[in-house]
């Protein structure tokens, strides 16, 4: 009895998750972003969105600079 009643569930699970849309499965792009795919045709703001990029980017090869430099000096250090 208990079989029978666990597989009508999972039938009709399996129809309730077969008949919704996929679109509204998907999980929606809410963070516009670096990744997302608006793409504009103004030049300024295509110009802003390249110089925060490149901020981004600088400061992302600061700080691995200076975890390069902290760990070298570490390792200095313990040889003294």
């Amino acid at each position: 009895m208990i079989l029978v009643k666990s597989a009508k569930t999972l039938l009709v699970l399996v129809l309730l998750a077969t008949a919704l849309p996929t679109e509204s499965a998907a999980k929606p792009n809410g963070y516009p972003g670096e990744n997302s795919k608006f793409n504009s045709s103004d030049p300024a703001v295509v110009a802003k969105q390249k110089a925060e990029r490149e901020k981004r980017i600088e400061l992302r090869k600061k700080r691995r600079e200076e975890r390069r430099l902290k760990r070298l000096n570490k390792k200095n250090n313990r040889s003294n």
